[in-house]
């Protein structure tokens, strides 16, 4: 091998070596290298050298190789690089921790801030210092109050504790790795510049015995051994004060990595300390709030409401409860024109087939006899038919119960109907009742006022069994059934008394003595109706126009209260 060949090959050695870790370029670091005779060698102390870390992962594999050379490749670096970004990552954590106690202590400030209770102004609800809803609202506010004051003890204690002890804990890292950096990277940078006048030399030897095999002795190739010697005996100093470095390094990490663990644990630990005493005052503040809750008296608000507010809600508007139609005054209630002369139950033939139906009836005094379907709808609804009497005339039949009326001057339609009562009696009350308001006589009943006719006995009956027994349905006098009864009872007994006793010392000048008390004859002829001074239509069952029954006359102009009266009763139809 020539001298040109043998110089190109260290060369190029030399120029890998330059980019390879220390461990590779020096001899005793147990990897192989090339000797002069083109023979790979293996340095003495392969057998002690440590085994390959194959199961790393690929970047912690390849620092290995570095270690000890204090650069950003060297595993120790690496691994204090790691614990600074592991406590960054706790710091930003506790950081956001922070920061949602501090939003969660401005959420819960505004809540209770909004939460105005007790309540301010009127209210109805009991005070916040006794039993009620008030206070149920107040409890509940001061708990979460209390939920504020402990998010603000956490915040406090990250930001003035934790956060602060990690910052430290950062700044030691940093200067534990300045530390390792200041005592490893001059003697690797020593070792690095002795390695590299190492291969100088052996570079120098191989020229040597390449010219001492040619016979160009220009150099002594045993001097040349001995400064690579020299060089290799510093080398060895420098590789072992590394290795020594490196161990006291790696004891003082040991040490200084248990005492950061432990104080990242303790900084961890008195953050969670510190939560837990606030969770432990929160979980304190919802038992006590739990406890309020169970012994809450759901009553209490009520019972507090009804001292103050029963009265008033027992008689709303001073009102009592008892109100009835008779406790109402009103314009016209007494009048005679309202009066009612007679009322009560009575049988009216309608139908195809003619049948007779229960119906209420109610005579007034102004001549009108107004039929309804029930008693219940003469507060309800208008009436079915009415009659105005004037215009009618009243027979009887060969049936002792029953009566005709019929509507004069009826042209189209049904003019005649036909009523029936329970008993004889009845039919004579009805009969006698609608002759007197037609015939305007002198007999005792045109006189009576607000009820049915009877006799004494029958109406004193009747009053008493309504008193025993009272009755909600209206009566069309305006007034309740019982008493209705017991003023027809005392009406019929005054009028039979005062047409039977009555003295001519008695009577008032101009006066005429009443006649015995006597019902009109069913059989007998009934004297001529009298027209009213108002002319007004027939109560019919279909609508007809009114010049068919009452020719073009002259007439009374009728009064405005009549005019609304009659606007009141519809003509509809009788039930046929």
């Amino acid at each position: 091998m020539g001298l040109s060949s043998a110089s190109r090959r260290l060369k190029t050695m030399r120029n890998k070596r330059g980019s390879l870790p220390i461990g590779t370029i020096v001899d005793n670091a147990g990897r192989t290298f090339a000797a002069g005779d083109g023979h790979a060698h293996t340095s003495p102390r392969d057998s002690s050298s440590p085994p390959a870390l194959s199961a790393l992962p690929s970047d912690v594999s390849t620092r290995i190789s570095m270690t000890g050379s204090a650069t950003q490749d060297d595993l120790v670096v690496y691994r204090l690089n790691s614990w600074r970004n592991l406590v960054k990552e706790y710091t930003d954590y506790f950081e956001a921790f922070a920061s949602v106690q501090k939003a969660s202590k401005k959420a819960l400030d505004k809540a209770v801030g909004d939460f105005s209770v007790p309540l301010k102004g009127e209210h109805c609800f009991a005070g916040v210092e006794r039993d009620g809803v008030q206070q149920m609202s107040a409890q509940l506010r001061d708990m979460h109050r209390m939920y504020s004051t402990q998010y603000a003890r956490v915040d406090q204690h990250t930001e003035t504790n934790t956060l602060r002890q990690l910052d430290a804990l950062r700044s030691e890292i940093k200067d534990s790795l300045k530390e390792y950096t200041d005592h490893l990277g001059p003697i690797y940078r020593r070792l690095r510049k002795q390695a590299k006048e190492v291969e100088d030399y052996k570079e120098k030897l191989v020229h040597a015995v390449e010219a001492y095999k040619t016979w160009h002795r220009s150099h002594d190739a045993w001097l040349i051994q001995q400064q690579v010697r020299r060089e290799l005996t510093r080398q060895a100093e420098l590789e072992n004060a590394l290795v020594k470095a490196m161990r006291a390094e790696h004891q003082r990490l040991i040490r200084w990595e248990a005492s950061l663990s432990e104080r990242l644990r303790d900084v961890v630990a008195s953050t969670m300390v510190c939560e837990r005493d606030s969770l432990q005052t929160t979980l304190s503040s919802i038992g006590n709030t739990l406890g309020f809750l169970d012994r809450f008296d759901t009553h209490a608000e009520s019972r507090s409401f009804d001292e103050r507010f029963g009265s008033v809600l027992e008689a709303p508007m001073g009102l009592t409860g008892s109100s009835s139609l008779a406790d109402y005054d009103f314009m016209h209630r007494d009048s005679e024109a309202t009066t009612v002369l007679l009322e009560g139950q009575i049988e009216r033939q309608s139908g195809v087939i003619k049948r007779f139906h229960p119906e209420y009836a109610v005579l007034t005094s102004q001549g009108y006899l107004h039929c309804y379907a029930a008693q219940s709808d003469l507060l309800e609804r208008n009436p079915e038919t009415s009659f105005h009497l004037f215009d009618c005339t009243v027979s009887t039949l060969d049936d002792v119960r029953s009566f005709i009326i019929t509507i004069d001057k009826m042209k189209l339609g049904r003019s005649k109907y036909t009523f029936r009562c329970a008993d004889q009696a009845g039919a004579d009350h009805w009969f006698n009742a609608i002759a007197s308001v037609t015939a305007k006589s002198s007999t005792p009943e045109t006189s009576i006022v607000g009820g049915t006719l009877r006799d004494s006995k029958a109406a004193m009956a009747a009053a008493a069994a309504a008193a025993n027994s009272p009755s909600a349905l209206p009566t069309a006098a305006g007034i309740p059934a019982h008493e209705l009864a017991a003023r027809n009872a005392a009406e019929d007994t005054q009028l039979k008394e005062k047409s039977l006793d009555a003295s001519p010392d008695e009577l008032v000048e101009g006066e005429k003595p009443y006649p015995p008390y006597e019902p009109v004859a069913r059989d007998a002829q009934m004297p001529p109706m009298e027209k009213s001074p108002i002319e007004q239509p027939p109560h019919i069952d279909t609508p007809i126009e009114s010049e068919q029954f009452y020719p073009a006359q002259e007439t009374t102009p009728m009064p405005a209260a009549e005019t609304n009266l009659l606007a009141t009763f519809e003509h509809p139809a009788a039930s046929t």
